[in-house]
């Protein structure tokens, strides 16, 4: 009986076709300079083509135009295993693909992928000397090692003594001098800071000290050139950033920072620059005219829309930002991702407040922007945890733990658990608040008569214990405006209570589970209550007529009802309550004149002892271009202010000999600060 006859393999289905690029002109005009050209690799079932350039027999030989390539970390996809398959298969083609170029010109260039790293091809009338020192800097995958300084310029004065003609790729220049500026960037700080964090100069890097683990961001930042800080929310972010601007304004020449962030947040990052940084700050916003003349104007920091990035991208081309900050860069979606490419032409900060590493989604595309140059970070990071189907997309991804391992050179990351042993007692965040222009018109009268009694003073060096009860009712007052008009029987707007309310949205259920917002009178916090009510945020007050038990039942409804997530407590209510809970946060409606309240306040929620309490979240809210930010400076110069203080009852604090003359200079000084 006859066997049926064996059935032939099926054959692949091809999907795609291969043609000579029209735009190629290859390497001159013999056989194998035809077949080493570029070619077009166009679908067969859709409208896509990328270019494919041949230069040799092998994949690292090749370059292909499509994204897959870009991101593989050997230089390799399926356009370019299609357009060698199709090219091998021809005997020709095959014999010039395997002699590859035939120069008598030695060469170094770059490999694509991934990573960028240097390759040596030997032409035709390379001495054997040349050869031997180039051979002498090949590891055993071929890769070309001149990143020591000098290596090459000897490989190259060998060649020049030896007349013969070594070509160096434009981009091999340009990958050497960028590993070089990174070193340099690292020993210029440690010159100029020579006592590490304990330096002086970093403690005046801006308006306001910062603590050490907001200047490590910002010296990283500034050391790395392109990075990711991502930081876990409370930790701060706007001060490391604008830090780490000043650093490079400082030391490597920076003159225009673009800031590119939420819409909602441009007057926040506003308010921070004019708090801390001693920079001209614009914000960008209004119709195109008004933008585009906002971003002609002087000024070395703009702060502008993300969402605007695109339809902007020629306005800020034109700005030519050379440090880009981009704020919650997390959330860019791969419209702006494209467009701040363009706009990318060197220094980039990105920020987050939170940590990344459980979303590797979100950290790839910002890992392949900030490794433009293909150094090293990127193919770290798909070869230690992506998984990547057969066309090269990336498809999962694993070992989530080693990704700040993987990224060193470009990610700073850290939580507030990694850092607790080494964080104050509370991480305090500065929040300004403009004042509105009834506001300012109300404190005119009371800055006047403020400076009256110093000016008598500064005369006669007398202050009767009438006019210092006169001056604290003066200041209190001044005090009270800021944070309400109502509290001085105006009716108006109140920035401050509104800041509350937003800040309240902001942190809880990120920052802390719970809210503390203190003040020293009982009611301003009546005026916060209903805001934060109707906002549809749960809060309760306590006030200092209430009996103790009643007090005391109010604070332990907060600290055990998940469904009361605010206190708002006056400084004579907290007096006898037990407020500690975990995760809280501290909201100062006021700025405290001392140490003493500050302190005071804290321990409601902090047990000084216990070194598992520190980092708590602690927001000052400060009003702008009045009594709060004078105070601000002088609390900065001063920090041992005098014991005779604005908080509490002024009545209760008459001053008299040297500690009256230490507050008269304290409130010279402040008056001095304030606008006129």
């Amino acid at each position: 009986m006859a066997q049926p006859a064996a059935q032939a393999a099926p054959q692949a289905v091809a999907r795609f076709a291969l043609q000579r690029d029209g735009n190629s002109g290859g390497e001159g005009g013999g056989r194998v300079e035809r077949v080493l050209a570029d070619y077009r690799v166009a679908e067969l079932a859709g409208s896509q083509s990328w270019v494919v350039s041949v230069r040799g027999a092998a994949p690292q030989d090749c370059r292909c135009t499509c994204e897959a390539f870009a991101l593989s970390e050997h230089g390799f996809c399926e356009h370019v295993d299609f357009a060698l398959r199709t090219l091998l298969a021809d005997r020709d083609s095959r014999d010039a693909l395997v002699r590859g170029v035939q120069t008598d010109y030695s060469e170094i260039s770059l490999s694509a992928g991934a990573r960028h790293v240097l390759r040596w091809r030997q032409g035709r009338a390379c001495p054997e000397s040349v050869g031997r020192a180039a051979y002498a800097l090949l590891d055993a995958r071929g890769r070309l090692h001149a990143e020591a300084d000098g290596a090459l310029q000897q490989l190259l004065h060998l060649a020049a003594e030896a007349g013969h003609e070594l070509r160096v790729d434009a981009a091999v220049w340009e990958l050497l001098a960028l590993g070089r500026d990174a070193a340099q960037r690292v020993q210029r700080l440690g010159e100029a800071y020579p006592q590490g964090l304990e330096s002086a100069g970093l403690r005046g890097l801006l308006k306001l000290p910062l603590p050490h683990y907001q200047l490590e961001a910002a010296i990283y930042a500034a050391c790395a050139g392109r990075s990711l800080v991502a930081d876990d929310l409370g930790l701060g972010l706007f001060a490391p950033a604008l830090a780490a601007a000043e650093l490079l304004m400082q030391h490597f020449g920076v003159e225009r920072v673009l800031v590119l962030c939420a819409e909602s947040a441009q007057a926040r990052w506003l308010t921070e620059a004019q708090t801390l940084s001693s920079a001209q700050t614009d914000i960008v916003w209004g119709d195109t005219a008004a933008r585009q003349a906002q971003l002609a104007a002087p000024g070395q920091l703009k702060v502008a829309a993300t969402a605007s990035l695109q339809q902007d991208l020629a306005l800020l081309q034109g700005f030519a930002p050379e440090l880009i900050i981009v704020d919650e860069a997390q959330r860019l979606d791969g419209d702006a991702l494209a467009a701040l490419k363009q706009l990318d032409s060197g220094f980039m900060l990105m920020l987050s407040g939170q940590i990344l590493n459980g979303q590797p989604q979100d950290l790839l595309p910002l890992v392949e922007l900030l490794d433009a140059q293909r150094s090293g970070p990127l193919a770290q990071f798909l070869r230690q945890h992506a998984r990547r189907d057969e066309l090269g997309h990336v498809v999962s991804f694993s070992a989530l733990d080693d990704i700040d391992d993987s990224l060193e050179r470009l990610m700073f990351s850290r939580s507030k658990a990694e850092l607790l042993s080494s964080l104050p007692l509370a991480l305090v965040q500065l929040r300004a608040v403009a004042l509105t222009e009834q506001q300012l018109a109300l404190q005119a009268a009371p800055v006047t008569a403020l400076r009256r009694s110093v000016s008598r003073w500064q005369r006669s060096g007398y202050v009767s214990d009438a006019e210092q009860l006169q001056i604290g009712r003066v200041l209190q007052g001044l005090r009270r405006l800021a944070i309400s008009p109502q509290l001085l029987g105006e009716p108006g707007a109140a920035p401050k209570l509104a800041a509350v309310t937003a800040l309240t949205r902001e942190l809880l259920g990120a920052a802390a589970e719970r809210l503390l917002v203190c003040c020293q009178w009982d009611d301003a916090l009546a005026l916060l209550l209903p805001r934060l009510q109707s906002a549809g945020i749960a809060a309760v007050q306590i006030h200092a007529d209430q009996p103790l038990a009643q007090r005391q039942a109010l604070a332990l409804r907060w600290r055990n009802d998940a469904g009361v997530t605010v206190l708002l407590c006056s400084d004579a209510a907290g007096l006898g309550l037990d407020l500690r809970v975990a995760d809280a946060g501290l909201v100062n409606l006021e700025l405290p004149w001392g140490d003493r309240l500050l302190e005071q306040r804290l321990s409601h929620l902090v047990d000084f002892a216990d070194q598992d309490t520190r980092g708590l979240p602690l927001i000052q809210l400060q009003a702008q271009s009045g009594l709060e930010q004078a105070m601000l400076q002088v609390l900065d110069s001063q920090p041992d202010l005098s014991a005779g203080s604005l908080d509490g009852d002024a009545s209760q604090q008459l001053l008299h000999g040297e500690e009256l003359g230490r507050f008269m200079q304290a409130l010279a000084a402040v008056c001095a600060a304030l606008p006129l």
